[in-house]
């Protein structure tokens, strides 16, 4: 008894009308993660989920309306040709099924990464959100790095963080994990970014009982930027009881960054 042949063509109509269901669902969540990404606090929030999803899209599909990320909604027969000649019939048909399945491998994804959407999805896969992202994400930077500092990090201060212009200086200046160390310290103790304000602090700071004759002069004269008197004074500072933490924090206000404009 002969074996039955498969349907390509009915197996390409069923997989098309299911790539355009989950297209039309999945550039929907793209444009709400757009939109959300406007919110303050939200502006990192494409780096994840949506990032990737575009990146597939530019790769593979090439850009919608308006050169936004978009999954294709219309879905067509491409003609293909292996090699050596333009296939037909059966065969073209199965070559364009395999099209449609990694296109909604790539959408099924997109549409199950917890990042993809702001709260927890009411369809389809439960994914936990972008809030629950942050919640999560928090916890884990306060347990991790901050709790032994006596410090913390909430949910709105991490979005707020990292929507910060001066997130990606202080990294570099920091480095990734010290970061949110000298961050929170610099947001605790308010330290402020104008000549008046930083001068208020340090002289708030360093304790001048444990000198004699040579203490230091704590003004900030005028002609004195705001970069060298933080150096002069770097070693009469005390801003926590590790000296290395100290140095950091003195790095990061020496390039600009306080707690007015590191959580904006």
């Amino acid at each position: 008894m002969a074996t039955k042949q498969k349907n390509w063509q009915k197996e390409w109509e069923q997989i098309s009308a299911e790539s355009k269901r989950l297209a039309k669902r999945a550039n929907q969540r793209l444009v709400r993660l757009e939109q959300y990404s406007s919110r303050a606090g939200l502006s990192s929030i494409t780096k994840y989920a949506y990032a990737k999803a575009s990146d597939y899209i530019k790769s593979n599909l090439g850009l919608g309306k308006g050169g936004k990320a978009r999954f294709k909604e219309h879905i067509k027969l491409f003609d293909i040709n292996d090699g050596t000649k333009q296939l037909s019939g059966q065969a073209l048909y199965k070559a364009n099924v395999m099209i449609q399945r990694q296109r909604i491998k790539a959408m099924e994804e997109f549409l199950a990464a917890e990042s993809s959407t702001l709260g927890q999805s009411r369809s389809g896969p439960k994914t936990i959100g972008i809030k629950k992202i942050y919640e999560n994400r928090a916890k884990t930077i306060t347990d991790k790095y901050l709790d032994k500092y006596g410090l913390e990090m909430s949910e709105n201060d991490l979005k707020r963080f990292f929507d910060s212009k001066k997130q990606a200086k202080l990294e570099k200046i920091v480095g990734s994990k010290q970061m949110f160390v000298v961050a929170s310290v610099i947001k605790k103790l308010n330290i402020r970014g104008s000549r008046k304000e930083l001068e208020k602090f340090v002289k708030s700071h360093v304790d001048l009982n444990q000198y004699k004759d040579d203490a230091p002069d704590l003004n900030m004269s005028a002609k004195e930027s705001r970069a060298k008197y933080l150096e002069r004074l770097r070693d009469h500072i005390k801003y926590t009881n590790d000296p290395v933490l100290n140095d950091m924090v003195t790095n990061a206000l020496k390039e600009g960054i306080n707690a007015k404009n590191i959580f904006i």
